[in-house]
């Protein structure tokens, strides 16, 4: 009889503790991309692009019936064998609070980001257009911890902030950094059931990449404001249309960099054409930054694609687009090779495949 009592008994701890199965994940978007002017130079080179192909796995584990352990590790691979190492892409632990929200910590992509979906950034990925090459705030952070609300809790209406450590780095025109969010993003979103999204995000003292400066990292203030609307309610089914607006600045003066401004916008325009495979859409991104004593810098955008969709998990995909830059943007590709000739714009054709798995 005690055998029994103590089988049961290991029994019922077993149940208690079984876990709910990890979610393995991942996609691999290849593309075969013919590139004019590469880099803004003569250079004229066939590629073969992994596009952020990626591996993941994620998970969420019920403690309790309102509250979840959830856990997310993902990395970029290589999926046309030009680089041999697994490099970090969003990975986080956290809880989740069943219809109030989730607090996470780890390194993943700040709010900012984020704020510009795929109704704003639709070459997201592709290794020549991505956003990340045009404007600031491409950013994922390090030392991070976020809280981000159930959008469910508030009828559409969400929040987000996330704090990041600086752990005791310097830079040469901050103090130590060694408190408690020495750098915050944060967004407010937006989504309706008649197809409208929209939302407004903040980075304040983040280190981001300025395509303008040859992508060198300044600690930055910008604000971002998306939105996009979904025609379908409207009568016109498949139809989507998307645009963005930021400004960005150094969050202090540093010198030869006075009043240093970027200002750019976005609007695309997606249609997927009813009872069809065939997706069109279409890119404009501009970007201008300004300072004392300097010509404005701008770069412009233009990109058409096409997809096709084999099923809910694979597409082929077809794109062309061109990258334009003034004569001030130029000069400084002239600078780090004074020797090459530096071309206005940089033109892509490419076919690729998308597979999600």
């Amino acid at each position: 009889m005690k055998k029994l009592l103590l089988a049961s008994a290991v029994a019922a701890l077993s149940l208690n503790t079984v876990q709910a199965a990890p979610t393995l994940y991942g996609k691999l978007n290849i593309s075969l991309d013919q590139v004019s002017n590469a880099d803004f130079t003569e250079d004229k080179v066939t590629e073969l692009n992994s596009n952020a192909s990626r591996l993941g796995v994620k998970g969420e584990e019920k403690i309790t019936d309102s509250l979840s352990a959830v856990y997310l590790a993902e990395w970029e691979v290589s999926g046309d064998g030009d680089d041999d190492t697994l490099k970090a892409r969003n990975r986080f632990a956290g809880l989740k609070f069943a219809n109030v929200g989730t607090l996470k910590a780890g390194h993943y992509d700040s709010y900012f980001k984020t704020a510009a979906g795929s109704d704003q950034d639709i070459f997201n990925d592709n290794e020549r257009l991505d956003f990340k090459d045009t404007l600031v705030g491409e950013d994922r952070l390090s030392n991070v911890v976020g809280f981000e609300t159930d959008p469910a809790m508030l009828a559409g209406l969400g929040f987000n902030i996330m704090f990041q450590q600086g752990e005791g780095s310097t830079d040469d025109a901050k103090e130590a950094r060694d408190g408690f969010g020495d750098s915050i993003s944060t967004s407010v979103t937006y989504e309706s059931d008649i197809g409208l999204a929209l939302a407004l995000a903040g980075n304040f003292d983040v280190q981001s990449k300025w395509a303008a400066l040859d992508g060198k990292k300044l600690y930055t203030d910008a604000i971002r404001l998306t939105g996009s609307y979904d025609f379908s309610n409207a009568g016109a089914e498949g139809l989507v249309i998307g645009g963005l607006f930021q400004q960005a600045e150094p969050s202090e003066e540093i010198a030869g960099f006075d009043d240093l401004e970027e200002q750019a916008f976005g609007l695309t325009l997606a249609y997927s054409i009813p009872s069809t495979p065939w997706t069109v859409k279409g890119e404009y991104v501009a970007a201008e930054t300004s300072a004392d004593g300097w010509d404005d810098r701008e770069i412009d955008r233009y990109g058409l694609g096409v997809d096709y969709k084999l099923n809910k998990q694979t597409k082929l995909y077809g794109v062309i687009a061109q990258t334009k830059i003034n004569e001030a943007l130029q000069a400084v590709y002239q600078l780090k090779d004074l020797d090459a000739k530096v071309e206005d714009k940089e033109t892509v054709f490419g076919l690729g495949i998308d597979l999600k798995f």
